[in-house]
């Protein structure tokens, strides 16, 4: 009988040595885990960070669209009408 308890002594310290192998890499998990879940911000906390350096517009301002005076003195084109239609014939030097 003293045999067999050693031999289940040493089996029971062999999986004690493996729980606290995998409860070690449980709590290493878990540090990793709350360190990303405390590195996400949410949007109210992304103040101050750049997030909002573009102002919003301001309230209530109305700026008409500015008129298009791109055409504004070119008048001597206007009355350009194309009056020859017909096509230039080609000449062959001999």
């Amino acid at each position: 009988m003293a045999k067999s308890s050693l031999s289940s002594d040493k089996e029971v310290k062999k999986e004690k040595e493996g729980l606290d192998i995998k409860l070690t890499g449980f709590e290493s998990d878990s540090k990793d885990l709350n360190t990303l879940l405390g590195s996400q911000r949410t949007d109210k906390n992304k103040e101050g960070l750049g997030y909002n350096a573009v102002p919003y517009p301001p309230a209530q301002v109305y700026s008409p669209p500015k008129k298009d005076l791109s055409w504004t003195g070119l008048p001597e084109f206007v009355d350009d009408t194309v009056t020859d239609y017909s096509r230039p014939t080609p000449s062959i030097d001999s």
